[in-house]
């Protein structure tokens, strides 16, 4: 495995001016945590090992260490190259953090490709300083957000070929905004173990749809619980199991029902949080929110939701347009409002962290 030169904000390094330039930057006084962060993987990339240690965001669980090897890594990244076109005239914009594997694998397809990476500091607006044409790039949902909510960081995202959202579910009401894209936008399927995504669905165009299409290679099946097994051999030894509940569409595609962690099951009735937050995506509007559960002697478990915001906002409205979208089963028996959600590092919501925290706090507003 080679793959040894890097074209770096417009200019190439190879092995060698790639060590000196990592060295003189991490041997800074003064280096930023994102940028350490950077080089520290530059350099394991180019280290004589074969393999690479990863940490999984944490969003379901405590953060996991793993350890990957680097063709596996290349594999991905020549499935993700070929699929959008990145090629050595692709300018691809770096705006993730280097700690976790998106980030990680944005950097191994520039090394792949040969393709111009671009590094800008991670941030809420990544397009604020950006001033190259971007071909390619990686975000999650709330920096899209924030891009869109801003007249000239618009102009420059939607001039971008192709741009793939993950981190994060998209939720509906977002995924009409996105609709109108005149670019190529997709949600990803992905996880650590599987090295960045190994489905995409598209988001914008008449073409979008609500299935996850395959990348090519990538097999696989359901277990007993139908949850995802995912059979892909470049990328892994073995079959990777995942929590992931799916339905599958034919051998290519499939369509994603939520989490088996975040599974409800109140009186006999299965309830997938995620199913009910799409729908109610479309009438909560201002807040963040998710769908949790909490144990019920008559029902085993029962449904809460959890709102983020301030102590004066009226939950009283937000139960009256809740409680008149969605099923008699799936409307929340009891409501919580909490300042803040509790995050990972790369901003995915850690549910039964916030929602120990609302229930500790005595939060309950209804």
């Amino acid at each position: 495995m080679k793959y040894e030169s890097l074209k770096l904000n417009g200019k190439v390094y190879v092995k060698g001016d790639l060590l000196e330039l990592t060295n003189e930057k991490l041997s800074a006084k003064k280096i930023k945590d994102e940028e350490k962060s950077l080089y520290s993987f530059i350099q394991e990339w180019l280290a004589p090992t074969e393999t690479i240690n990863l940490k999984t965001s944490g969003s379901t669980g405590a953060p996991k260490f793993m350890t990957v090897k680097k063709p596996h890594m290349v594999d991905s990244a020549k499935m993700t190259c070929a699929y959008f076109g990145i090629t050595a005239g692709t300018n691809a914009l770096l705006c993730l953090s280097t700690d976790f594997i998106a980030g990680k694998m944005m950097v191994v397809r520039a090394f792949v490709s040969g393709c111009n990476l671009i590094v800008v500091e991670p941030s809420n607006n990544p397009l604020r300083r950006v001033t190259e044409k971007i071909d390619f790039v990686a975000m999650i949902p709330y920096q899209v957000q924030k891009v869109l909510n801003r007249k000239e960081t618009k102009v420059i995202f939607d001039s971008i070929q192709n741009v793939i959202i993950g981190g994060a579910p998209v939720l509906h009401d977002f995924e009409k905004v996105l609709a109108n894209c005149p670019n190529n936008v997709y949600a990803t399927f992905a996880m650590t173990e599987t090295l960045s995504h190994i489905a995409l669905r598209k988001l914008s165009g008449k073409d979008r749809s609500e299935f996850f299409e395959l990348l090519e290679g990538i097999k696989i099946s359901k277990n007993s619980e139908g949850c995802m097994i995912v059979d892909a051999p470049m990328l892994s030894d073995t079959l990777i199991e995942t929590n992931d509940i799916i339905e599958i569409a034919d051998e290519r595609h499939f369509k994603w029902l939520g989490r088996h962690d975040n599974v409800i099951n109140s009186g006999g009735v299965k309830l997938y949080p995620e199913r009910i937050e799409k729908k109610l995506s479309e009438v909560v509007k201002q807040n963040r929110f998710f769908i949790g559960s909490v144990k019920d002697a008559k029902f085993g478990e029962k449904v809460v939701m959890v709102v983020e915001g301030a102590a004066n906002e009226d939950m009283e409205k937000i139960k009256y347009n809740v409680e008149r979208s969605i099923e008699k089963y799936e409307k929340p028996r009891q409501y919580f409002m909490v300042t803040r959600f509790i995050e990972t590092p790369n901003g995915k919501v850690k549910r039964k962290e916030t929602l120990q925290m609302a229930l500790d706090s005595n939060l309950a507003k209804i």
